[in-house]
């Protein structure tokens, strides 16, 4: 029964991380309404625009933090303005 634990404790915890992966056409999506945006969203722009596009608080941080890794998003000073680099607005 114990073995029986850990496999599945196992299985859960290596199923998180792709929990938080996000379908390839809601990252184009959402690079897509930020490019239409001028290629950069503050936080006032994305309440307005997202929410009628189903996003979620958690699905956005997932794509952002994908974005990240990608080398899509331009460091900024603010933390307010996410702004992505020209070459993923192309």
């Amino acid at each position: 029964m114990i073995a029986r634990a850990a496999i599945i404790t196992a299985l859960c915890v290596t199923a998180l991380p792709a929990a938080a992966r996000v379908a390839e056409d809601r990252i184009d999506l959402l690079v897509s309404l930020i490019c239409d945006n001028g290629g950069a969203m503050e936080t006032s722009d994305a309440a307005k625009i997202l929410p009628p596009h189903g996003y979620t608080m958690d699905e956005t941080q997932a794509i952002v933090a994908e974005l990240e890794k990608r080398g899509q998003v331009v460091p900024t000073a603010g933390i307010a303005t996410l702004q992505l680099t020209e070459s993923a607005c192309k």
